[in-house]
């Protein structure tokens, strides 16, 4: 926690002023003492911050930073005092992931700590409690993250990340994420008191270039295969008990109808 040195107010001057000169000499020397002091804890405090434990292996975060192509960059953040809104803007709950990262020149990192920002739209590593490194998606092919697959593409004029949930010659089914910021409301009826980051999916058809927009729902999925595909499918949801609502299942259906 970074301490704040609080300024006297006006009231508090006038105070002072009224002391002997004696008097004040001592209130100023006792003044920069607990300058001295706060200065100090600032600095054990940052110098316990530093001895983290860091989850990284040090030299394979160098490796992606400096490698021949830029892949991230590290920053520093710090806590800010205010309150934070409920929920978090991470896909996952907690940064203990394992992860493969291939790159675009065909090198692979196997790093752990990563997380997808989905509020920035990009994969982060926690170095330590206060330090963040920054991928650069551009030179990414694709994420692996406990065995889910995530890649960049270019949707709607800008790049964005996705989770394949279905990949093939012909089409790709993939699953955006966003956040939903709602505001807190001091108004008892609405019972909502604080700020909250809701997580949203939803779901989207590559087909070449092209990305559109998609429901995940049986008469949509159906629609991306030819009538005996479609025919086909239906009856191994059925004896399978599978739903087209379920994005695991719905890997499952489309993996046996192209196939057959």
């Amino acid at each position: 926690m970074v301490s704040v040195i609080r300024t006297i107010n006006r009231r508090g001057i006038k105070f002072v002023a009224s002391f002997n000169l004696n008097s004040l000499k001592m209130v100023i020397m006792k003044k920069h003492i607990l300058i001295c002091i706060n200065v100090l804890l600032i600095s054990v405090s940052f110098a316990q911050n530093n001895n983290n434990n860091v989850e990284n292996n040090g030299s394979q975060i160098l490796n992606v930073s400096s490698s021949s192509r830029s892949y991230g960059k590290s920053s520093a953040s710090f806590v800010n005092p205010v309150k934070k809104p409920e929920g978090s803007v991470y896909l996952f709950d907690d940064w203990n992931n394992r992860t493969i990262i291939h790159t675009s020149d065909q090198q692979k990192f196997s790093l752990k700590n990563i997380n997808l920002n989905i509020q920035f739209n990009r994969f982060e590593s926690k170095i330590s409690e206060d330090s963040i490194f920054s991928f650069n998606i551009n030179n990414i092919d694709r994420f692996v993250i406990r065995d889910r697959r995530f890649k960049n593409y270019y949707y709607n004029t800008t790049n964005r990340i996705f989770e394949i949930i279905y990949e093939s010659g012909k089409i790709s089914l993939l699953k955006g994420f966003s956040i939903q910021f709602v505001k807190g409301s001091p108004n008892p009826m609405l019972n909502r008191y604080s700020d909250k980051n809701i997580k949203k999916e939803s779901y989207f058809v590559k087909e070449g270039a092209s990305i559109r927009s998609i429901k995940l729902r049986k008469k949509d999925i159906l629609k991306l295969l030819s009538p005996n595909q479609a025919n086909t499918a239906q009856v191994f949801a059925k004896t399978n008990n599978l739903s087209f609502k379920n994005s695991t299942d719905v890997n499952r259906i489309l993996t046996y109808a192209f196939s057959n």
